[in-house]
């Protein structure tokens, strides 16, 4: 099937980004555990380009 998300592999615990993305940027995306290899992702529902960028910066900053 299709779908209209991406899994993101962190560099730090996404449950940790999860909570600093809600409370610091107000963007709200799920941890997804059990993918194989990719245990511990982000699930990010996929939108317009300038939602994408808003949020990929955010990511960049908080996952360090």
């Amino acid at each position: 099937g299709e779908g209209n998300f991406i899994f993101i592999k962190p560099k730090t615990k996404a449950a940790d980004i999860v909570k600093k993305m809600k409370e610091e940027k107000k963007i709200l995306i799920k941890v997804y555990n059990g993918i194989g290899d990719m245990s511990d992702c982000l699930r990010v529902s996929t939108g317009d380009k300038e939602i994408m960028k808003i949020f990929l910066d955010a990511l960049l900053e908080i996952d360090r």
